[in-house]
């Protein structure tokens, strides 16, 4: 903000609150449209708590999990659909598998498919020493290439062989998520490759001191940060940063969790019914327990989910989303006729402490936080204040819903009898019980850290 702005800003508090002294002095002013104390000497910067460090998951380590994961998830679908009971004498199995029932190239299609995330990864994160262009850096870039060559070009090969083996009608099985694409993104193509989409943002203790900006001057990195200031407008720009922040990645946690359950366990599904025998004249019938692979899918999803949440929403985020929640406050709607109460009208230059009366276009609002820059009937800043002024509110949803789920998937467990469920139960739950600690571990920390804040508070 510029400083003329901050410079108006106090000059119309002060003059407002001189004016209003003036005129109850000389009983010449409606009462209803004055506070009798001073509103500016009130404002008070709030004050947070140290947050230490947390050490989390790098890009590249994360989306290495995820991709191992969904394979694993893959397999466990494959083995659902084609196990065998190669043990009874007169069995004609002798795998536990019906291998020959498996499309290779399908197979290796969803997992290359799949694999995008990491190599994207692997080419924005992982340089080489640029000094004296060492034999490195361009062993690095040389790497890059070849896998990236490589990758789609065993995508496109495989893809051909699904298309030629396939019906076309079961083919467009493939295309599905485009839909779910253009729900969720619109037409932009961006959030399948801009760094700054795909990946959670870096979060600083204090704004940067430059920015780093690429040839067509977008900014190359962005940086989350707070300013702890009592200037209204820089809050409530603050506020729209985070706001659209944090909506692409909810976005991104909601699509890239229905990407892998639906590819890696839903197709498999899609296909199981129109792979054709060793006899060309013939066909399969396959028989597999729907309710089980269904309910796969649906775990899939879920543990995705769970860990995309924990990933996409670190412990320094919430507390960022809870530092600007504080600052930004929000307005209760005072209902009723209250014609001899006193209130002031409200101005986007003045921040108000808690309990002023305003008198917006919408309404009578009452402040409500330790300070207030809120718009008055503003739906978006009411539904920011709710999710992230209480600090633990997100994280505890989290890890609600994955108790509730490690508690589900170890109760399946214990009724399984199948080798082939104890098998998928056993695996998808030593990966959700990773997700489980990082929440824990996470939970334990902030609430120790805001029972301190709270203490400083009420201090």
């Amino acid at each position: 903000m510029p400083a003329g702005r901050r410079i108006l800003s106090r000059l119309q508090t002060s003059s407002y609150s001189s004016n209003s002294h003036k005129g109850m002095g000389n009983g010449l002013s409606d009462d209803r449209e004055v506070n009798a104390i001073p509103l500016a000497t009130l404002a008070v910067l709030p004050k947070h708590a140290n947050m230490p460090e947390i050490p989390g998951d790098t890009n590249m380590s994360f989306e290495a999990m995820l991709y191992i994961f969904g394979v694993i998830v893959m397999c466990m679908q494959y083995i659902n659909l084609y196990k065998t009971v190669w043990w009874l004498p007169h069995s004609h199995a002798n795998y536990a598998l019906n291998f020959y029932l498996i499309d290779p190239y399908l197979a290796a299609f969803l997992c290359l498919l799949m694999s995008r995330r990491l190599v994207w990864c692997y080419i924005h994160e992982v340089y080489g020493s640029r000094q004296a262009r060492g034999c490195i850096y361009w062993l690095v870039q040389i790497s890059k290439l070849l896998l990236m060559v490589t990758v789609i070009s065993a995508l496109f090969y495989t893809g051909y062989h699904v298309l030629i083996n396939h019906a076309i009608l079961h083919c467009l099985f493939l295309c599905c998520p485009i839909a779910t694409y253009g729900f969720l993104f619109g037409p932009s193509l961006k959030p399948l490759y801009q760094k700054n989409l795909n990946w959670p943002s870096p979060v600083l203790e204090r704004p940067p001191l430059f920015h780093q900006k690429s040839k067509d001057g977008s900014e190359r990195d962005l940086f989350l940060f707070h300013n702890c200031v009592l200037t209204p407008d820089i809050v409530r720009e603050e506020v729209e940063i985070l706001r659209a922040d944090f909506n692409n990645r909810v976005k991104q946690v909601l699509f890239n969790s229905m990407l892998t359950a639906y590819y890696l366990t839903f197709v498999p599904l899609c296909f199981a019914q129109h792979i054709q025998n060793n006899c060309d004249t013939c066909w399969n019938t396959l028989y597999y327990d729907t309710w089980w692979v269904g309910q796969h899918v649906f775990l899939t999803w879920l543990s995705t989910f769970l860990m995309l949440c924990a990933h996409f929403l670190p412990p320094k985020y919430l507390d960022l989303m809870h530092r600007c929640a504080l600052h930004l406050g929000r307005w209760q709607k005072v209902e009723g006729r209250h014609a001899h109460v006193p209130y002031n009208a409200w101005s986007e230059l003045q921040v108000w402490p808690q309990g002023a009366l305003v008198k917006h276009v919408k309404g009578l609002f009452k402040a409500d936080g330790i300070n207030v820059t809120a718009e008055p009937g503003n739906s978006m800043h009411g539904r920011f204040f709710f999710l992230f002024h209480q600090p633990l509110r997100v994280l505890n949803w989290m890890l609600i819903l994955t108790w509730l789920l490690v508690g589900y998937q170890f109760f399946c467990l214990l009724q399984c009898g199948d080798w082939s469920h104890i098998i998928c139960m056993a695996l998808v739950l030593f990966c959700n019980y990773y997700t489980l600690f990082k929440l824990l571990r996470d939970r334990i920390i902030l609430a120790k850290t805001y029972r301190e804040e709270d203490k400083i508070t009420l201090g």
